[in-house]
C-alpha cells in the first residue's frame, strides 16, 4: 500500500476526530442528556434553521459575486454547485467537496478550474479575515472572561501550596479555562499571520502577473516548453479569479457579505440556545462560533464529528453552562449544521439527475484533474 500525503491526512482527520469524540462522551450523563433532549423547546429551531438558510444564501451571493468579476454566471448554478460541494465536503475526507464544486461549476460554465479554485481561495480568506476580526471584538468585549480569567490563574498557579495540598476544584477550573483561552487567542494568532501572508502574497501576485509569469518562466527553465506553458496557463487563470482584489468597492462588498454570513449564523446559535435554556449572551455565542471555526480547521473525519462537538462544549464550560444542556446542544447543533447542506445538495443532486455513489467517484477523478 503506498502511503501518500493525502491518505495521512485522512488517518490524522480519523484520528482526531476520535480522540475528540472520545473526550466529549467520556463524562457524559445519557439520562441527564436525553432528558434534556425530551424537554428541549424545539419551537426554536424554525428561526434557528432561518437564520442559518439565509447565512447559506448569503455565502452563494457572495461567491457569485467572486466569479462575476471574470464572468456573469447563473445564480441557481452558483447555488448548485455550492450545494453540491457543501454536500460532499460533510460526507468525504480530506474537503473534496472543494474539488467537486469547482469542478462541476467549471463545466456548467465553461470556466477553467484553477480561476473558479482561486475564487473558493478568496472565498476562504474572506471567512478568516472576518473570523479574525470576530474574535478581535469579541475578546474585547468580554475582558472579565478573557483578561482577569488568566490573570486569577496565573495568580494560583504562582501560589506556594503546603506539600501534598491540592488545587481545589473551582482553582483547577479556572486554571484550565484560562489554558483553553490563551489556546484560543493563539489560534487566532496564527490565523491572523496566515491570512495576512497568503492577502500580501495575493496582492503582489495580482499586481505583478507578468513579473509573476516571467519568473515561472525562468525557474522552470528545464521543463519541455509544452508543460512549461501549460503551467503558464494554470497560472493565468488562476490569476484571473483574483481580479476582485483590483475592486475597493467589490471588496467592501464582499466584506459585508462575509459579516452578513457570520451575523446570521450566531444568531441561529444564539435562538437556538433558548431550546435548551441556555443563557449565554450574544458576545458569548460569539465566542463559540470562533472555537468551532478554529476546530473544525484541523484535519478530521467528515461531518466535523467529535471535533465540532467538543469545541461547542469547552466554548460553553467557560460561561458555566450545565454539562448535559451544552452535550445536548453541541448534537442538536451539529444535526441543524448537517441538514441545511445534506438537504439543498441532495435537492440538486436529484434535479441534475445524479445520484451520492457518482458525486463520490467524480470528486476522484476531478482531484487528478486538480
Amino acid at each position: 500500500m503506498r502511503i501518500t500525503g493525502k491518505s495521512i491526512w485522512v488517518s490524522t482527520g480519523f484520528l482526531v476526530s476520535g480522540v475528540c469524540l472520545w473526550l466529549f462522551l467520556r463524562n457524559i450523563e445519557w439520562d441527564r442528556v436525553g432528558m434534556a433532549l425530551r424537554e428541549a423547546k424545539y419551537f426554536y429551531v424554525l428561526p434557528c434553521l432561518l437564520g442559518f438558510v439565509l447565512a447559506y444564501v448569503l455565502r452563494v451571493i457572495r461567491w457569485r459575486s467572486l466569479i462575476s468579476e471574470v464572468k456573469e454566471v447563473s445564480f441557481l448554478n452558483v447555488f448548485s454547485a455550492t450545494s453540491i460541494g457543501f454536500m460532499a465536503n460533510h460526507l468525504l475526507p480530506a474537503r473534496a467537496g472543494e474539488i467537486v464544486r469547482t469542478v462541476f461549476l467549471g463545466k456548467k460554465e465553461n470556466l477553467g478550474m484553477p480561476t473558479i479554485f482561486a475564487t473558493i481561495v478568496m472565498e476562504r480568506l474572506l471567512d478568516s479575515m472576518s473570523l479574525i476580526i470576530l474574535a478581535t471584538v469579541t475578546f474585547a468585549l468580554i475582558p472579565s472572561l478573557h483578561n482577569s480569567c488568566i490573570d486569577k490563574a496565573l495568580a494560583l498557579s504562582n501560589i506556594d501550596r503546603p506539600e501534598g495540598l491540592s488545587l481545589q476544584p473551582q482553582e483547577a477550573l479556572l486554571i484550565q479555562d484560562s489554558h483553553f483561552l490563551l489556546q484560543l487567542k493563539s489560534g487566532v494568532g496564527i490565523l491572523g499571520a496566515i491570512c495576512i501572508v497568503s492577502l500580501l502574497f495575493f496582492i503582489l501576485l495580482d499586481l505583478y502577473s507578468k513579473q509573476s509569469l516571467d519568473l515561472v518562466r525562468q525557474l522552470f527553465f528545464f521543463m519541455p516548453h509544452k508543460l512549461k506553458e501549460q503551467l503558464i496557463k494554470i497560472l493565468e487563470s488562476f490569476v484571473l479569479g483574483l481580479r476582485v482584489l483590483k475592486s475597493g468597492w467589490q471588496v467592501l462588498w464582499l466584506a459585508a457579505l462575509s459579516f452578513g454570513i457570520w451575523f446570521l449564523f450566531i444568531t441561529g446559535i444564539y435562538i437556538l440556545g433558548y431550546s435548551f435554556g441556555i443563557k449565554v449572551p450574544f458576545i458569548g455565542m460569539c465566542l463559540v462560533v470562533v472555537c468551532t471555526s478554529l476546530a473544525i480547521a484541523l484535519p478530521q473525519a467528515p461531518g466535523y464529528i467529535g471535533v465540532f462537538h467538543l469545541a461547542v462544549l469547552k466554548s460553553l464550560e467557560l460561561f458555566h453552562v450545565e454539562a448535559s444542556a451544552a452535550q445536548s446542544f453541541a448534537i442538536v447543533l451539529w444535526v441543524l449544521n448537517l441538514f441545511i447542506p445534506l438537504s439543498f445538495g441532495s435537492f440538486f443532486l436529484w434535479r441534475e439527475g445524479t445520484g451520492l455513489g457518482q458525486i463520490m467517484k467524480g470528486s476522484s477523478s476531478s482531484e487528478g484533474q486538480a
